[in-house]
Order: structure tokens, then C-alpha cells, then sequence
């Protein structure tokens, strides 16, 4: 029995574009001979459509399109990811009851799951934390059983497929039913039992750094367990939830027995794995990977952040049908990725660069980002700024209120701000505007967590490339275009050698190698833990390890760095509450405010991470630790 698996392009919410997509894949496995060919998970609808679940209209076409398939499928066995209907009962949601299913087509007619009595396999288990969601719209196999006060065993059948004198039961789960370690049972387990010959994963996964690292433990686990060959399939394109935009990289697998991955599809690239499976003399399950999908070599982490960035930022501006892109070239590491970025995409004639200095910008920096424009050979120009911030200073100086003596009073903070909202809410968006265009946003994850930015002025943009990448992966990627993609210094020297900073005062003077208040190397490190950790750190958690004295081993820092920032407990203590008051108050109020942002990591901003806006309150426990050290107060060196 010759089988495929079609790694295709999901666009959310355009069932007729999918829909085509699968007809083309199913033709050329046609073509190639393939018997049984299976799709990822809701390639119909695409996975992240929002509320869209609620249009009824919107459920029509998914089903609609999914019947073209059904009448495609001609002798070939299509299995396909799409919602399933149960219009005689109501979800959770008080709407039609919905399910997450696989389809399985064959002469122009779906294959009935008699264990429920549809025409669809549900999906068992729902997950419902980062920036999934799914029982907000979706019924599960699980509530099923117990409304009907059955066993989910009586629920679960294997999908059986019978052709000429093969008769094969594929044990089919979709996504999450996979990742079944802390659930409390295991879809595979039950599978296994009713007989299933060869484990089938139907996903519609998002990128993250480090997901595909795991799905090859989980996954290969699996096989190993059940001694089965297990074949992975995963969408590719991108897809949002409004606040973050994610990735879908394919990378689809198929495991040994043994649970080693044997074959690879392409990395968010469309693509086709086809094999064959048969039984031997001792009618043992065999498995053939024919198509030439050799496992791919592992991609180091700079190299998955680059190939992930750059396909997530190509196919949405080609979603968006954005053509020009502006941006505020400071002469820093950060707007310097930008441009190179946006001009690796669009080319050197979609992108415009605006400098744009005050008196405070030093000319260094000003060289360093007309050097990089002339690198890119992109258009470039010089919008100077201390005039109109100095006729902002003064009407805000002599402003007379009406019935108040109040007067203002324009501090430095103040005069910092004006400079940023002055730069992007005026020069970007005009230029942008003028160009038929759009202005990108700088900030990179660093900032953000502790809303180190300026509303309306350098947190303004359509979209933030970088939010999800801390300051040490934005100086990484930028190395990287350097060494590997550019083979040259196409990012001047200077700008990787300058202290970063914002140049917005003269405390921020790079020539006498002031900046930014944050010293990243321990900074991002540091914020890791209140973002990125599964079970995340509190102020509690991080001054108990410090107390420990094992604070830089656990979150990966030098303890040199951390011994030179701070020769006192009071100082380290200062330091951890000044960051995690604006983590979780003004940070918060900016983050929510901000544009979007491309997911990479594990808990990126937006949806992925839910905000709560509001006064935070020191647990007793961190203010009784706090108290103890502070009553220590001899030097730390």
C-alpha cells in the first residue's frame, strides 16, 4: 500500500484557497500512485480563524469544501482535517456543537466512524493553554463519553483501511492527542489496544524554538513505545490570533519502530513524503520511505530563528499585500536588523530608511546607519528633529490654562518622549503614508518586557519583527545575516561595538559609553524566567535563589556579570523590584497597546500571554526573605 503525506500551505479562514491546495497535492500523489493520502489538521479551515467558529456561514463552506474532497477522492483513501458537525445537539459555547475531526474520503463517500455514529473521527484531547483555545469552540471525544455515560475506550476506533489483500488499521490522532503526558491517559495507548497496525498524527502546529526538538522526543516515544511506525504530518503557512502571528513550519516526520526519525518534509516549505508500507512473511508491518526525505540536519538555534522569521514575515506581507515598509534607521542593532530583514524579503527597492537625529544622536551612530542604507542600497534620508521638538518643548512651557493656575512642568523624561512620539507618530507614519506604505516597530523583547519604549513612538508600527526576540538573539541574527547569508559586513562594526541606547538625553551619551539601564546578558536572563519558564518565576522565586546562591546557574548567566552589577542585597533587590513593577504595570499597559508581534519563542506576547492590568501586591514570603538579607547588610564581595 502505497502512502503520502501532504504537507500543504493552510491560509485561516479561506476554505476555497485550501481546498485547492489539497486537489493539487491529491493529483500529484495520483500521479505517483499513492493509495492513502493524509492532510494535516483542519486544512479546511486553517487552525487560529478566531471567532469565526461562531459564523454559521463560515461552517457551511468548511463543510462544503471538505465534500469536494469527498468527490475527488475517486479510488484513493483521503484523510483530512476539518470540523465535524452535530446539528441535533449545543457545545459549550450555547452554538452548534462542534468538533475538531479527521475525514476519511474514498469514492466519493466518507467513511462512517461507527463507534459515534458520524462521518468523522473527533478529536480526544483539547488543549487550552498558551495560544491554543480549542474548547472555547470545540466538543471533545472525552465530554462526548461521558454525556453518554460510556467508556472513551467504546469511543476510540482505529481508522481501517482495506485494499486488495492488505487490510491496514491506522491508529489516527490529531495534534494534542499526541502530547498526552499530563493528561492522564493516552489516545495512542487506547489505539494500540484496539489493534492499531501504524500510529497517524494529523497537525496544525505552530513554530517555536525548541518544538521541534520535542516533537521528535514525543513523537518518537511513542513509536518506540508501541514498538509502531508513527508518521507525523504538519501544515505550513502563517496564521494569527490578532496579537501574535505564528508560524507553521511543516517539518513533518516519520518515525521507526525504534522510535528514530527516518524521514523529514520540507522546513515551511509545501511538500510531499511518499512511502510504502506492506506486510511480511510473518505479517509484520514494514514501512519504505520512497521519496528522497532523509532526515534533515539538526538547525542550530540562530538558524531556526532566522528561517522561521524571515518565511513568517514574507508570507504575511504577502497576506497583508504589503509592498513598501519604512523604517527608523537609528544607527542601533535593532532598526539595523529591521532593514536588513525587510530588504532580505521585499528587495532593496520596497524598503526606505529614515534617520532621524536631535542634538543628542551622536555621529557615530549616524554614520553607522547611513553606511548600512548604503550597504542595502536602499533609499535613505536625513529628517532632523531638534526643531520641532524644541517648538514642542517651548508651547508646552508657555501653555496657560483656563481656569487653573496650573503650569507644566516638561522634565527630561518628558522631553524623551516628545523625541520618540516625534519620530514615529509624525515623520514615520507621514512617510509611510506618503508611500503607500507602512512603518515597522524596532522594539525587541527585551524592551517590551519591562516597557522600555515610548507609546506612539517607538512601540507605534504595523508590526514588531523582533517583540519576540531578546537583545542577545537580535545581536546573533544580525551576526548571522553578516557571516552566512551576506558573507560580508554588510551591519558596519560599529554598530554590533556601540552601547546600546536610546539617545534620547545626555545620560544616554554613547561617546562617553552611557545607554540603556539594562544590562542585557543578566537582564534578559533574568526576564526569561517571568516569561519563558513553564511553571514562571516570581520576584519570591528569584531572590530565594539569589539567597541560595544559585541564581546565575539557574537562569544562565555569568555570576561575574551578576557580581559586577551589584556590590550590595539592597542593590540587587532594587534592581529586581524597579523591573518587575514595570513587567507587571506599565510594561503591561504598553504591551496590550503595542503592534502585533511574529511568535518564536515559548511564551511570546499577545495572546500567548494573557495580561492582567492591575496593581501587583510582594507575597509575604518575598517581603519575610527581603527582610532577612537586607538585615545583612555587609558588601556581597
Amino acid at each position: 500500500m502505497k502512502i503520502a503525506l501532504a504537507q500543504i500551505d493552510i491560509v485561516a479562514q479561506d476554505t476555497q484557497a485550501n481546498a485547492c491546495a489539497m486537489l493539487n497535492a491529491m493529483e500529484v500523489a495520483r500521479f505517483q500512485g499513492v493509495q492513502v493520502l493524509f492532510f494535516p489538521e483542519l486544512c479546511i479551515s486553517g487552525y487560529l480563524v478566531g471567532d469565526a467558529w461562531e459564523r454559521h456561514d463560515f461552517l457551511q463552506e468548511c463543510l462544503q469544501q471538505g465534500e469536494r474532497i469527498r468527490d475527488a477522492s475517486g479510488e484513493m483513501f483521503v484523510v483530512f482535517g476539518n470540523v465535524g458537525l452535530d446539528e441535533s445537539k449545543i457545545g459549550n459555547d450555547g452554538r452548534i456543537r462542534k468538533f475538531n475531526a479527521f475525514y476519511c474520503a474514498h469514492q466519493g463517500e466518507f467513511l462512517f466512524n461507527s463507534a459515534v455514529n458520524f462521518e468523522f473521527w473527533p478529536k480526544i484531547l483539547l488543549p487550552n493553554y498558551r495560544e491554543f483555545e480549542e474548547s472555547r469552540y470545540f466538543f471533545d471525544l472525552r465530554l462526548l463519553a461521558v454525556e453518554n455515560d460510556k467508556l472513551l475506550s467504546s469511543y476510540v476506533e482505529p481508522l481501517r483501511i482495506a485494499m486488495g489483500n492488505e487490510n491496514i488499521a491506522f491508529g489516527v490522532g490529531i495534534c494534542e492527542d499526541g502530547w498526552s503526558a499530563d493528561y492522564g491517559l493516552s489516545p495512542y495507548n487506547i489505539l494500540s489496544q484496539k489493534g492499531a497496525d501504524i500510529f497517524v498524527n494529523l497537525s496544525c502546529s505552530p513554530f517555536s524554538l525548541g518544538k521541534l526538538e520535542k516533537r521528535v522526543s514525543v513523537f518518537g516515544n511513542h513509536a518506540q513505545k508501541y514498538t509502531k511506525y508513527f508518521l507525523y504530518i504538519n501544515g505550513v503557512g502563517v496564521q494569527n490570533n490578532s496579537k501574535t502571528i505564528f508560524g507553521f513550519d511543516g517539518r513533518s516526520s516519520v518515525f521507526s519502530e525504534c522510535g528514530k526519525c527516518i524521514a523529514e518534509g520540507a522546513f515551511f516549505n509545501s511538500d510531499l513524503l511518499t512511502m510504502e508500507i506492506f506486510k511480511n512473511d510473518a505479517n509484520k508491518l514494514q514501512l519504505g520511505v520512497l521519496s528522497n526525505h532523509f532526515q534533515l540536519p539538526e538547525l542550530s538555534k540562530v538558524e531556526q530563528i532566522y528561517l522561521g522569521l524571515c518565511a513568517i514575515l514574507r508570507e504575511t506581507l504577502k497576506q497583508w499585500k504589503i509592498n513598501h515598509v519604512v523604517i527608523g534607521l537609528s544607527g542601533g542593532i535593532d532598526s539595523a536588523l529591521s532593514a536588513v530583514l525587510f530588504t532580505h524579503i521585499l528587495g532593496r527597492d520596497k524598503v526606505t530608511a529614515v534617520n532621524m537625529p536631535s542634538r543628542f544622536n551622536s555621529q557615530l551612530t549616524k554614520n553607522a546607519a547611513q553606511l548600512l542604507a548604503q550597504n542595502l542600497r536602499i533609499a535613505y534620508a536625513i529628517l532632523p528633529i531638534s526643531e520641532s521638538i524644541h517648538a514642542t518643548e517651548k508651547e508646552l512651557k508657555n501653555v496657560v490654562f483656563e481656569n487653573s493656575s496650573r503650569s507644566l512642568y516638561v522634565n527630561t523624561l518628558v522631553c524623551e518622549n516628545i523625541q520618540a512620539r516625534d519620530r514615529g507618530g509624525r515623520i514615520l507614519a507621514a512617510v509611510a503614508a506618503s508611500l503607500n506604505g507602512v512603518f515597522a516597530c524596532n522594539a525587541n523583547k527585551s524592551e517590551t518586557t519591562v516597557g522600555y519604549s515610548t507609546l506612539y513612538g517607538d512601540l507605534a508600527g504595523f508590526l514588531c519583527p523582533l517583540g519576540d526576540l531578546w537583545k542577545e538573539d537580535v545581536y546573533a541574527l544580525s551576526r548571522y545575516f553578516n557571516t552566512e547569508i551576506f558573507k560580508s559586513e554588510v551591519i558596519p562594526a560599529a554598530i554590533f561595538e556601540v552601547k546600546p541606547s536610546a539617545e534620547l538625553s545626555e545620560n544616554q551619551d554613547v561617546m562617553q559609553n552611557k545607554g540603556d539601564p539594562l544590562c542585557y546578558p543578566y537582564h534578559d536572563a533574568l526576564f526569561k524566567t517571568w516569561t519563558e519558564k513553564w511553571n514562571r518565576w516570581t520576584p519570591y522565586d528569584v531572590l530565594k535563589s539569589y539567597h541560595e546562591g544559585t541564581l546565575a546557574a539557574q537562569i544562565g548567566c555569568e555570576l561575574s556579570i551578576i557580581d559586577g552589577l551589584f556590590k550590595t542585597h539592597s542593590e540587587f533587590i532594587e534592581d529586581l523590584e524597579r523591573w518587575w513593577r514595570n513587567y507587571v504595570g506599565m510594561g503591561a499597559f504598553k504591551r496590550v497597546q503595542a503592534p502585533p508581534i511574529v511568535g518564536l519563542t515559548a511564551r511570546s506576547y499577545g495572546n500567548d500571554h494573557r495580561e492582567c492590568l492591575g496593581p501587583f501586591v510582594f507575597s509575604q514570603a518575598y517581603i519575610e526573605l527581603k527582610l532577612k538579607l537586607l538585615q545583612n547588610s555587609e558588601l556581597i564581595n
